[in-house]
């Protein structure tokens, strides 16, 4: 089968990604938050206006770190800004950015299965929050080797960025939830 069908058609459910996760990001803090009939209005995906999270809330938040699929993408980072690991594939889908973003530490947005396998894991890096990325984590192999098959940014504006700095600044800052 031919590999690069497969990123295509990755391309293709980007929106659906995109949407996920901004239903991931406004599930966690609707029932928290007052939505006004005005935010309704606006274009971007992401409410307008401060989470707040209860402290069970960010305990349950807490534990997406603990997956293989997480860690790997924070060990990935630290091995590539070092020049010292990571397949060809992988340095190749990085190199594209500044390894200034790889340095931060980061925010998982969301976390969900890719409907062609593996896991979709958005996230935001805490020191360069002026974009929101997307990794597609897949085990490859007999043995499950982890591996990055794509690594680019997600469909957000600059004003769903904004929106989210303001929306999710606690969690943004905070450098114990984080990886």
């Amino acid at each position: 089968m031919n590999i690069s069908l497969f990123n295509d058609l990755a391309v293709a459910y980007r929106f659906r990604q995109v949407f996920r996760t901004a239903v991931f990001l406004a599930c966690g803090a609707l029932p928290w938050t007052h939505v006004s009939a005005a935010q309704d209005s606006k274009p971007s995906k992401i409410p307008d206006g401060e989470a707040q999270f209860t402290p069970e809330q960010l305990e349950q938040y807490s534990l997406v770190y603990k997956n293989p699929d997480v860690r790997y993408l924070r060990t990935l980072f630290d091995s590539y800004v070092k020049n010292s690991g990571g397949t060809e594939q992988e340095q190749q889908q990085l190199g594209k950015w500044n390894k200034n973003y790889f340095r931060s530490k980061f925010v998982v947005m969301s976390r969900e299965n890719n409907t062609f396998g593996g896991t979709l894991i958005t996230i935001l890096f805490q020191d360069r929050p002026d974009k929101v990325f997307v990794a597609w984590i897949y085990p490859e192999g007999g043995d499950k080797q982890l591996t990055l098959r794509r690594f680019d940014v997600g469909d957000f504006s600059d004003e769903d960025i904004r929106r989210i700095k303001v929306r999710y600044k606690k969690l943004i800052e905070d450098k114990t939830r984080a990886m």
